[in-house]
């Protein structure tokens, strides 16, 4: 084989590993660019266990990428009604889901979780028992969540309201933006007392439990689904959420507190 032939041969090499990685660059060029974000507000209470399945939703769906903002139910409402950029919404309130549909701001709602309110005092406190009034009687203050825009804090309002302790302690109570807020002025000991979710409750050790909150004195706490109206991802967000009732996410949900609908 003479010098020119193999030189020719070799250009000939070189113009087909060119080639091939070019069109391996662009293979992964375009697969890149069909990955799908979703943007999804979800009730602060459900910042641990969502992320855990998010994670894991991704790497089963690598089409797929899902960015979490967690907030107060009433807020993430707000927020959407003004038209913010949201595909899919997870709120702990049915109140707050029912004003979205019926808005048409939302659609596809579903019923995917449920909660306990609780009790809650720094875990140093000498307070204990489960007489509410007599606890609320005691305490110099009281965290609940704002309960025009975060559900537990509406649900707080509710109870003290049926005991008829909310107007004769109004003053005592110390607002938070979150649960998440209300959980941390009890564990910073800036309140006596707190109305939190009890899976918010676990996630804290400086808190401890006094005593569960009867449902009967409040709505029931219900988390649902639903997909934002305008939402450019319609189909992709209803699959993540059908997801989330399924056993896989049910089992993570029920591992961090949350109980089955």
């Amino acid at each position: 084989m003479t010098k020119t032939t193999n030189g020719c041969l070799g250009l000939f090499i070189a113009f087909i590993t060119l080639t091939v990685a070019l069109f391996s660059l662009s293979a992964c060029s375009n697969h890149k660019t069909n990955v799908t974000t979703l943007h999804y507000s979800a009730a602060a209470s459900l910042q641990g266990s969502l992320t855990k399945i998010g994670t894991d939703y991704e790497k089963a769906h690598p089409d797929v990428k899902i960015e979490f903002d967690f907030s107060g139910s009433g807020s993430i409402r707000q927020q959407v009604l003004s038209g913010a950029p949201i595909d899919g919404v997870f709120l702990a309130s049915k109140s707050d889901t029912d004003k979205l549909t019926s808005a048409h701001k939302a659609n596809s709602p579903v019923l995917t979780l449920s909660n306990q309110l609780v009790l809650i005092a720094p875990k140093d406190s000498s307070l204990q028992g489960n007489d509410i009034a007599h606890l609320i009687n005691s305490a110099h203050k009281i965290a609940i969540g704002e309960p025009s825009s975060v559900p537990a804090g509406m649900y707080a309002k509710e109870s003290l309201s049926k005991l008829n302790l909310y107007t004769t302690n109004q003053s005592k109570l110390v607002m938070g933006s979150s649960v998440t807020q209300t959980l941390s002025y009890v564990a910073s000991r800036n309140a006596n007392l707190g109305f939190v979710y009890h899976t918010d409750a676990l996630t804290n050790s400086n808190v401890k439990i006094i005593s569960p909150v009867a449902d009967n004195l409040h709505d029931k706490i219900a988390y649902y689904t639903a997909t934002v109206s305008n939402s450019k991802y319609p189909s992709q967000v209803e699959n993540f959420n059908q997801y989330l009732s399924e056993s896989t996410a049910q089992n993570i949900f029920e591992s961090y507190g949350f109980i089955k609908p």
